[in-house]
């Protein structure tokens, strides 16, 4: 009795642990910003071992090489900020209610899809941009899925681009004391007493800013930054960073750099700085400033 007691227990502790390793992974890849040139070694060699993919046509297109003739599952980005081929920013505020309840549909559709996958213990890929961990949509996804079920292959972020092509250092720089990465959607709720004092602080101290996602209205974002900014606080925009076929760069100060923004032809694919990081010496200068107390 006593064995047969010992059995049951045995099997009762390896059995759910073999089921969990027959069962398949879901990966979200880090794909860098442009392409397999700027992509690592592991989300490639991960992407080529992938059963099926879930990406936008643009990704697939991208790494052809690897991604071979794996399904793809779905493009994850359809309905996530839009609805019926309307910008949410643009919907009417009834319409907004009908556009969450529809995304949310979506989600939990395509998460059932990549499950019925994974029970089949099969591996999918989800293939996104950058750094999936900053502003990466994936996480839509992957907030639906239990933990051990998803596994994230750090991918190179545009900003590591960006700062290659400016070719200056970010930290240390001068007097700065922090880098500052958002969006204007994280910057600006909407409570303009709260907001101006997020960006009372943000000026009070030096410091170095990345802002993404920042073209769509640049005369209204300067004007706002502006307004606790000094104006000849230069501005550099990475226009398609890593893209050796696009890249480009874009530069100016605090008081110009709105209007030019504007009546450039792209609103999408850049990358905003701000700092005197972007001038000079920031290396040399912000070494000499930390040790000074240790002369």
């Amino acid at each position: 009795m006593r064995r047969l007691l010992s059995l049951l227990l045995v099997l009762l502790v390896v059995l759910p642990g073999v089921a969990r390793a027959e069962r398949g992974q879901f990966y979200v890849i880090g794909t860098g910003p442009a392409g397999p040139p700027l992509c690592t070694l592991q989300a490639l060699e991960r992407i080529r071992q992938l059963d099926a993919v879930v990406a936008p046509q643009e990704l697939v297109e991208l790494f052809a090489e690897y991604v071979g003739d794996k399904p793809v599952l779905f493009d994850p980005l359809p309905g996530l900020w839009d609805h019926e081929g309307t910008w949410w920013e643009d919907l009417e505020a009834g319409q907004m209610a009908e556009f969450e309840a529809a995304r949310e549909r979506s989600i939990v559709q395509r998460v059932a899809l990549v499950h019925s996958w994974l029970e089949q213990g099969k591996d999918v890929g989800l293939l996104d941009l950058g750094n999936p961990s900053l502003y990466g949509p994936a996480h839509f996804y992957l907030e639906r899925m239990a933990e051990d079920e998803v596994t994230i292959i750090p991918g190179m972020g545009s900003d590591a681009a960006a700062m290659a092509v400016l070719g200056k250092s970010a930290l240390p720089a001068f007097d700065s004391r922090f880098l500052i990465q958002s969006a204007p959607f994280s910057l600006f709720t909407g409570q303009e007493e709260q907001d101006r004092q997020v960006l009372d602080h943000m000026a009070h101290f030096p410091s170095t800013m990345i802002l993404y996602m920042a073209l769509g209205d640049p005369v209204a974002l300067f004007e706002t930054l502006g307004g606790v900014l000094p104006a000849d606080l230069p501005v550099a925009v990475v226009f398609w960073a890593g893209h050796a076929d696009k890249e480009r760069v874009m530069r100016g100060t605090v008081g110009d750099m709105g209007p030019r923004l504007a009546a450039d032809p792209e609103h999408l694919m850049g990358l905003l700085f701000i700092g005197r990081f972007l001038e000079g010496r920031p290396y040399a200068a912000g070494v000499e400033k930390a040790t000074e107390g240790h002369r």
